[in-house]
């Protein structure tokens, strides 16, 4: 696996993915070519450039964080490792939900106040990537960066988020994070549906080629990669509330219902809960 080759190389694969050069950068981005030249030929980019760069290039600021290697503040590290098993239920959950039901739980997380950041429980878990490359970024934007810190928590979200394609043991996610597992177009693809970024930019940064025929865009996975972004602030306490929430949107199976057109969710006293399938 290859070692992090630096901001400035995985800028220009970027820009030369989408066409773009540094002039149009410069100007989107309200940073001077100059400074950005410096970047793409090996500079160590500064926080204030990743912030400027981020809404130009269409990233999560906290996510370019992550490609670049650069520590980010404080306040863009999510907040609460112990959430992850909360936050990976509420998806699952989500999911299965009508529209007008997820658009609540989006509303109740868009309301949550910030709390204060109290001491992890649980170290946040890193893997790096100047050893391990590219898989040590993917998991760590998955992992770190989506408050997913718990391995099963991030294999069943995987899963969930490319309905199935991509199931992984949770020791796969840990073996992806130390650069012991090669980085196929599939795994880049559905990495790139969980993080709601796009698959052809980030496999570009990676340098994978991806086949020319490609799966149509998932509306829904996309809206759940929108969630699991914006709980990455919410504490764990939080996280089982909005999850709670949720849970009480679903409605009992009907015994007789198919698996075709109904999602079952969880089993409890002898009866199935869910939704109908949209």
């Amino acid at each position: 696996m290859a070692n992090h080759p630096g901001f400035g190389v995985l800028l220009t694969r970027l820009l030369n993915h989408r066409w773009m050069d540094v002039t149009w950068l410069a100007s989107a981005s309200g940073i001077s070519e100059i400074e950005l030249r410096s970047v793409v030929s090996g500079v160590p980019p500064l926080a204030s450039q990743l912030d400027g760069l981020a809404p130009a290039l269409g990233f999560h600021a906290a996510d370019l964080y992550v490609i670049a290697d650069v520590p980010a503040s404080e306040a863009r590290i999510p907040w609460d490792p112990a959430a992850g098993s909360g936050i990976a239920s509420l998806v699952k959950i989500t999911m299965v939900l009508p529209s007008d039901h997820r658009a609540r739980v989006h509303w109740m997380v868009d309301q949550l106040p910030h709390e204060p950041r109290l001491p992890p429980s649980l170290p946040p878990r890193t893997y790096d990537q100047h050893e391990s490359g590219f898989g040590a970024m993917l998991a760590n934007l998955l992992c770190g960066n989506r408050n997913l810190h718990s391995l099963t928590a991030a294999a069943k979200t995987l899963a969930l988020l490319t309905d199935g394609r991509v199931y992984l043991a949770a020791s796969t996610i840990s073996g992806i994070g130390r650069g012991r597992v090669p980085l196929t177009p599939d795994l880049v693809t559905g990495f790139a549906t969980a993080l709601g970024i796009s698959a052809g930019d980030l496999a570009a940064i990676i340098g994978v080629e991806l086949p020319e025929s490609s799966r149509p865009d998932d509306p829904l996975a996309a809206e759940m990669a929108g969630l699991l972004s914006n709980c990455r602030r919410l504490t764990a306490a939080q996280a089982e509330r909005v999850c709670n929430e949720a849970k009480s949107m679903l409605v009992a199976v009907p015994d007789d219902a198919t698996g075709e057109d109904w999602n079952r969710v969880y089993h409890q006293h002898g009866r199935w809960w869910g939704a109908p399938r949209r």
